[in-house]
């Protein structure tokens, strides 16, 4: 077939890139020539700084690679949009009974000793990319995941849009993933720094090869050397990984569900919080490991693997659910001096797999670093406004949530002075209006609403699920429409106007072990069906742990009303219907995606914010390393706690109370029942809500009451 000539250059109107591009597709079954199609495809493998497998050369990461042939024809250079994504190569999905057939073996960890005793390749040879594009085989980049039957590598339909605007479009699984040497380790430098190399080549500064071991380099002829980088979840975090190395050529990222800090993403204050047969980052680290599926990998390099990520595991829990040495490296608030990019921060409101907390970090961290910074805020669960991997989205503001991108990265990418950064610092989808999205200049608030506890008397809270009828399923329900043997709830009067909460709301009492048998850990029961190594943290640390209490802010009312909220026992998932079929356009000649809108349901609560906490941790605070200093409990003695809720904006109605709902244990997230029973001191309760008013500054009080244990 004869070669395909493009000669466009990109065009901009109203500061957005236009699509003007022609695009080929790849479908499933259907033909596919290299020499014809309008966008270049192809992989390279992008040399580190690292010798994991002891082979005395360097790891190479495996990039996918698709631009514009006009592009790579030298009309232009193209941007750069770049997802790191562990997840994109392929994933195991035996992860908990593969953590269970484990949690017995001990194999001997590797040697890393000679990790960074590497020299370079000398390339013999270099391909344009033209000539790598036409020398690439399909199956590199095209082909069903082997560790998750129906599943398939590398996303062919999230970054179309962009693709037919001109940009070009990278994705990067790293170490230890199907197609790259080395481990995954999670939370690492080394992680990191192989999604550094990447940039580095995009830039012209580091090599990439056609294949793992050749020596015939490929360069980004194509490249302008601007990168902008975003994802979701785990590819929401690597760029915020990557960012605070102050690497040059990073413009700007696009985090979406990202983690700022991997203890606080696991745990709260010293206590777990996270999903209990997902504690482990060794579970993740497997679970992405997606080179078990290599057909060339050795015994060697699976004994290195295997030893890896039995390591991993034995250093998580020697920290238990406390901080420690072991998290410095994932704790990237601490690394965020460099930052030197800015960042459009995307979130959803009711996520609980990854928390808004994660989001208030990054943000402070580029607000302290100077950098511009925005916040968008919709009220979805775990997910991307524009979900274009299952062909439908929500709109934003009014527009669609591509169209925004497009403006910012336009600007960072391109120079193009358009309105990205005259965007409000917040902008946020109302809990009341989906429709309306309001504005805000700044995340912080100078206004307090303190509601004070007016009652003298002990509240006693066990842990006895049976008793107080508080399961999986029904714990937020039970927990915010009844007081129980296990929560006691503190109401507001019916609110008279408004309350508009807007950041992080901080509760703090006094608290004291009243019975419990610490020498016997409290009796503790596997409850969350995990593996043995993972139901060691609360073991091998040898410490006094996760004495836990849980808490939770609520919207009451006595009337049902429609919420948008979370259905699934995970917290993360709000329901969606269909709006508009095909609503959603992405020019181009690209197939339209559905316009969705959340689903409304009828409920007389609504949990606004939720946290938890270590009995055993007074001292913690907001920032992760304050969970660094655990006590041991005397019963009868009391401490003072300060709780920090997960940061959130939502509008409470006039008509409506706010409960502050103090409990022990939460089912859902809840690796090990124990038995124990706590006092609080009622009149020492004390919430300090940060609130949007037209008041002068200053700080407001309202009374709240405890209501009769059921």
């Amino acid at each position: 077939m004869t070669p395909v000539s493009d000669n466009i250059v990109p065009m901009f109107d109203q500061g957005a890139a236009q699509p003007i591009f022609p695009f080929t597709a790849v479908k499933s079954g259907e033909p596919y020539d290299a020499q014809s199609s309008h966008i270049l495809r192809f992989c390279v493998y992008v040399e580190t700084d690292y010798d994991t497998d002891g082979e005395g050369r360097p790891d190479r990461v495996k990039v996918f690679v698709q631009v514009p042939r006009s592009a790579a024809l030298g009309f232009y250079k193209a941007g750069t949009l770049f997802e790191a994504c562990p997840y994109i190569a392929g994933i195991n999905t035996d992860v908990f009974r593969h953590m269970k057939e484990v949690e017995e073996t001990d194999p001997p960890a590797p040697d890393f000793s000679h990790i960074r005793d590497v020299v370079p390749c000398v390339p013999t040879g270099t391909l344009t990319s033209i000539e790598a594009a036409a020398a690439s085989e399909r199956s590199e980049w095209d082909y069903p995941d082997p560790g998750f039957e129906g599943g398939h590598c590398y996303d062919l339909d999230s970054y179309q849009y962009y693709l037919v605007r001109g940009f070009a479009v990278l994705q990067a699984g790293g170490f230890g993933t199907l197609g790259s040497d080395g481990v995954v380790h999670c939370g690492s430098h080394y992680e990191r720094d192989a999604f550094c190399a990447v940039i580095e080549w995009v830039r012209g500064e580091r090599n990439a090869y056609t294949d793992r071991t050749g020596t015939t380099a490929v360069r980004a002829d194509w490249s302008n050397g601007n990168i902008a980088m975003t994802g979701k979840s785990y590819a929401g975090t690597l760029p915020f990984a990557v960012a605070v190395t102050g690497i040059p050529g990073l413009k700007t990222i696009i985090p979406v569900a990202g983690i700022a800090d991997w203890y606080s993403h696991l745990n709260q204050q010293g206590a777990q919080r996270y999903y209990p047969r997902e504690m482990l980052m060794s579970m993740l680290a497997y679970f992405c490991s997606s080179r078990y599926h290599d057909p060339g990998l050795t015994k060697k390099q699976k004994a290195i693997m295997d030893g890896f990520l039995n390591r991993f595991s034995r250093e998580q829990t020697v920290s238990g659910f406390d901080y420690g040495p072991f998290w410095e490296e994932s704790n990237y608030v601490r690394q965020a001096d460099g930052l030197s990019c800015s960042a459009l921060i995307v979130h959803g409101l009711n996520d609980d797999n990854v928390t808004t907390r994660q989001f208030e970090m990054m943000f402070r961290c580029f607000k302290k670093a100077g950098q511009q910074v925005k916040l968008l805020l919709h009220q979805g669960g775990h997910i991307t406004p524009t979900m274009a991997n299952r062909s439908y989205g929500i709109k934003v503001d009014g527009g669609f949530y591509d169209d925004l991108l497009n403006r910012w990265i336009t600007h960072y990418l391109y120079d193009v002075e358009n309105d990205a950064e005259q965007m409000p610092e917040v902008l946020v989808q109302s809990n009341l209006n989906q429709d309306l999205w309001e504005r805000a200049d700044s995340w912080e608030t100078s206004h307090l609403t303190e509601l004070c506890c007016a009652d003298t008397g002990e509240t006693v809270l066990d842990t006895d699920w049976e008793k107080s009828s508080l399961d999986r399923e029904n714990f937020d329900e039970r927990m915010s429409l009844f007081s129980s043997g296990m929560n006691r709830r503190f109401l507001s009067p019916v609110l008279k106007e408004d309350m508009v909460i807007q950041g992080t709301v901080r509760i703090s009492f006094e608290a004291a072990l009243r019975d419990g048998d610490a020498a016997a850990r409290f009796h503790a029961q596997s409850a969350g069906d995990a593996d043995r190594k993972t139901e060691a943290l609360w073991r091998l640390s040898g410490r006094e742990d996760d004495v836990k209490l849980t808490l939770l802010i609520a919207d009451l009312s006595e009337e049902e009303t429609q919420h948008i909220a979370a259905v699934n026992s995970g917290r993360d998932e709000v329901p969606v219907i269909l709006e508009e079929e095909k609503g959603i356009p992405q020019g181009g000649g690209l197939k339209n995606l559905d316009l969705y809108r959340f689903e409304t349901l009828p409920r007389r609560y609504r949990g606004i914010s939720r946290s938890c906490m270590d009995l055993c941790n007074p001292g913690a605070g907001d920032e992760p390393e304050s969970a660094s200093a655990s006590i041991e409990l005397v019963k009868g003695v009391y401490h003072t706690y300060t709780v920090f809720m997960n940061p959130t904006r939502y509008t409470l109605p006039a008509g409506h109370r706010i409960a502050v709902i103090i409990g022990t244990e939460d089912p859902v997230n809840c690796l090990l029942h124990k038995t124990y029973s706590v006092s609080v001191r009622n009149a020492s309760l004390k919430a300090d809500v940060p609130v949007v008013n037209e008041q002068p500054q200053g700080k407001a009080q309202l009374s709240i009451f405890p209501d009769p244990m059921e």
